[in-house]
């Protein structure tokens, strides 16, 4: 199955005549029509219905159409990717991160760009998930809280602290840190295990050997602090206060909890570079 001659499928589906797509593709129109009867005899289904001297998708045609323009939407992606490669143009890179990653760190250091360069795409994923999508080459960039699958070319980004967020008329709104034994007495206010701030916390639980009263488990940092707020518990998140909370931090058995924000991606990947010249930039970012 050649390119081309999806190109004539599409060509003919998009403008109902073999004649208007020949003229389209800028080829003899006794060429088209060979080239599609050669295309159903491949796939063994007829992929048109013939009203007059207009064709239209016939129930084959009408499921082959997707996937016709996705493989030719791809292979115009990567001639144009490495056209501009070839011209030492920037590439717009996929990167898969947590979108409360995306939203609360990533976006932000878009935004401090400007249109300096190419913003990247970027897909919302799971610490674990986000490697996945990297071992399939589906994305370019893996950002995750979670270590680096082994083999990958990989990059801290940034260490956040892990808070322990209270209301202002708990008794811990004055403190600066809390020890995690001690943290463990009050009701918990914890996001679900998605997020890489609740797996280092229940690590660290782990490693003393404690015990926590989860009061709240959500899926939204925003709604955990406020849930906070209105004094239902004590909420372990790594985000900024918000709605008056103080922000205490939280001290285990080797010191301040932290949470790791690491990228990974493939060493051999043909845009390693712009790659790396993207992790770094977000690094120093974060940094700033």
């Amino acid at each position: 199955m050649e390119l081309r001659v999806l190109r004539y499928f599409l060509a003919v589906a998009d403008h109902g005549s073999v004649t208007a797509a020949a003229a389209h593709v800028r080829v003899a129109q006794p060429a088209v029509s060979r080239q599609l009867r050669a295309l159903e005899a491949e796939l063994g289904v007829s992929l048109f219905v013939r009203h007059g001297r207009n064709l239209r998708l016939g129930p084959a045609g009408r499921r082959f159409l997707p996937i016709a323009r996705d493989l030719v939407g791809r292979a115009d992606g990567a001639v144009a990717t490495m056209t501009a490669l070839a011209h030492g143009l920037q590439v717009r890179l996929v990167v898969a991160a947590h979108a409360t990653t995306i939203a609360d760190v990533i976006a932000p250091f878009v935004a401090s760009r400007g249109g300096a360069v190419p913003p990247p795409s970027f897909v919302a994923a799971a610490a674990d998930a986000a490697y996945e999508l990297l071992a399939r080459a589906e994305v370019d960039v893996a950002i995750s809280t979670n270590p680096p699958t082994a083999g990958a070319a990989s990059a801290l980004i940034a260490e956040f602290p892990i808070w322990a967020q209270v209301a202002p008329t708990h008794a811990w709104a004055t403190l600066a840190e809390v020890p995690l034994d001690l943290l463990l007495r009050e009701p918990l206010i914890l996001l679900d295990q998605s997020f890489g701030a609740r797996r280092v916390f229940e690590a660290e639980v782990d490693r003393i050997g404690g015990a926590c009263e989860i009061a709240e488990e959500v899926a939204v940092s925003e709604i955990a602090q406020a849930l906070a707020a209105g004094g239902r518990g004590v909420a372990v998140l790594t985000d900024d206060p918000a709605y008056g909370l103080h922000a205490v931090e939280i001290t285990g058995a080797s010191g301040p909890l932290r949470i790791r924000l690491n990228a990974a991606w493939n060493a051999t990947h043909y845009a390693a570079g712009p790659i790396r010249d993207f992790v770094a930039a977000l690094a120093a970012y974060c940094a700033g």
